[in-house]
């Protein structure tokens, strides 16, 4: 991929290639991103909400749509238009239904939309389409309604990977990565063509199919390379596929070392979880590992610069199409606590290739995701010590000002967790960006054993919109879920948001 392009040959190359839209196929380039933006029209101090097919499904478009507007002041809608499932809550679930909604069976995934086929020629990924909602298309039920309300409708493309969708979709499981064992996985590999070509089809679908009604993408996926997997909890690293493998041999990497490397990775960390002493202890065996193994960065590396390659060319080709609508990303909570997964997402390289970004600043749900990271950090890499032992150096070497690691789960973060986090994305893009914090409201959490977890009131809603608009933030996006959020929480957030917006006019 070339980032070097200026602006203006950018746009030219987008003039170009939009003629070759519908043909376009696996063996032709997207087009690479501009260094500098396209122009584009981003609403001032924009209010999104994430919304789920299933709540259009059972509440009523018109039902869903007066709640988020006139209770939380919502001017930005984010339709769920593709997932990789979808959980609906139970009245009596470990995670209870709020005072909306219906109860009801989870959702395998899928596109929620009708696409054209034209645009998924050269994919084996052609039938995707989520059958559990009959007919329903959310952008045909709800964009025109939102419209007509004053309100911006985005797609909201979300890409996680999900166990279900290996057996839901077809050839699904022909694209997931391979493990350093040769096993296939439930993760599509961002380096496999027929996924890219997926990929950038629904870009496609979207846009040209539906020109009037969407007003913008959002664009997500939960993903981290094979290092960041092994400390986050996912043991088995990947991908070494064909197509990974390839790539890995233009760049002079050995695939045969990266995977001994990351084998004995694994060993180390096996060892870490039987609680065996090692001599010269973990840290220091893992710093020995990276040294003896550079490839173990450098598929790191690898898989990271894919990840980001798909994301700035989805971006290229959103821009050759519609120029003037936003194209943005997700950019999901791990960030924010681990230092290596912080040092790969960086704002000054990523503001390249992106209209806005959302940050996953759920801080009350943040305190027992936090202890949950700390303890991975404390059986691997940092299995020298126990998280309360080392929490002061992680918090110097993160910028933040936390509770104890025995009372995170119960407190959650503070709102300065926020602010912090939408301070350095503003810093970090310097002004090329739109920043839009996700202001947590009733983001799940579940008990840790017999503690009972930090829950959602509506003083921490107004706390967080408050200190992200005091950060810098160009806008919020109430999250996760609207089929999620109390009512009285929903309401907290738009009572704050007329008066922060309010006085950012006076």
């Amino acid at each position: 991929m070339n980032l070097s392009l200026d602006r203006r040959s950018f746009i030219r190359l987008s003039a170009a290639f939009s003629a070759l839209l519908p043909q376009f196929g696996r063996s032709q380039a997207l087009p690479a991103p501009p260094v500098s933006h396209v122009p584009v029209k981003n609403r001032k101090n924009l209010v999104g909400i994430q919304v789920r097919g299933f709540s259009w499904a059972d509440e009523g478009v018109d039902q869903v749509l007066d709640n988020i507007q006139q209770k939380g002041d919502v001017n930005t809608v984010w339709a769920y238009t593709f997932s990789y499932g979808e959980q609906r809550l139970q009245k009596n679930g470990p995670i209870p239904l709020p005072d909306h909604g219906k109860p009801g069976d989870s959702i395998a995934g899928g596109a929620f939309y009708d696409y054209d086929p034209k645009y998924f020629q050269n994919t084996i990924l052609k039938d995707f389409r989520c059958k559990e909602y009959g007919s329903l298309n959310v952008i045909e039920a709800a964009a025109a309604k939102a419209k007509a309300r004053g309100m911006s409708f985005f797609a909201w493309d979300l890409n996680n990977p999900g166990p279900k969708l290996n057996d839901t979709i077809p050839n699904y499981a022909e694209v997931s990565e391979v493990d350093v064992y040769g096993r296939r996985t439930n993760r599509p590999c961002f380096n496999n063509p027929d996924y890219q070509a997926f990929l950038s089809g629904k870009i496609q679908s979207l846009l040209l199919g539906y020109p009037n009604e969407i007003d913008g993408i959002a664009w997500g996926s939960e993903r981290m390379g094979p290092l960041q997997n092994m400390i986050g909890g996912i043991t088995t690293p990947s991908c070494f596929c064909r197509y990974c493998r390839a790539r890995a041999r233009d760049l002079d990497i050995s695939v045969r070392r990266a995977q001994a490397g990351y084998q004995e990775l694994e060993q180390l960390f096996q060892q870490a979880a039987r609680n065996e002493q090692l001599n010269d202890g973990y840290f220091v065996s893992f710093w020995r590992l990276l040294l003896k193994y550079p490839e173990i960065l450098s598929w790191e590396s690898l898989w990271t610069d894919s990840f980001q390659d798909v994301q700035a060319r989805l971006y290229g080709l959103a821009k050759a199409i519609a120029p003037e609508k936003p194209f943005g990303f997700h950019i999901m909570q791990t960030m924010t606590f681990s230092p290596f997964y912080r040092a790969e997402e960086d704002y000054s390289k990523r503001r390249n290739f992106a209209d806005f970004f959302k940050l996953a600043t759920y801080n009350n749900a943040g305190g027992p995701r936090l202890a949950k990271y700390l303890d991975r950090l404390s059986a691997t890499v940092f299995h020298d010590a126990k998280p309360p032992e080392f929490l002061e150096f992680y918090y110097k070497i993160m910028n933040y000002q936390e509770a104890p690691y025995d009372k995170l789960a119960v407190t959650g973060l503070s709102p300065d967790y926020v602010a912090r986090e939408t301070r350095r994305a503003v810093q970090g893009v310097a002004g090329e960006v739109q920043i839009y914090p996700g202001i947590d409201i009733n983001v799940p959490t579940l008990i840790k054993g017999n503690t009972p977890v930090k829950q959602t009131a509506p003083a921490d809603v107004r706390a967080s919109i408050k200190a992200a608009f005091g950060a810098g933030a160009n806008g919020v996006i109430l999250s996760r879920e609207y089929a999620e959020m109390w009512l009285a929480n929903l309401a907290a957030a738009g009572d704050e948001l007329r008066q922060v917006l309010a006085g950012s006019k006076a």
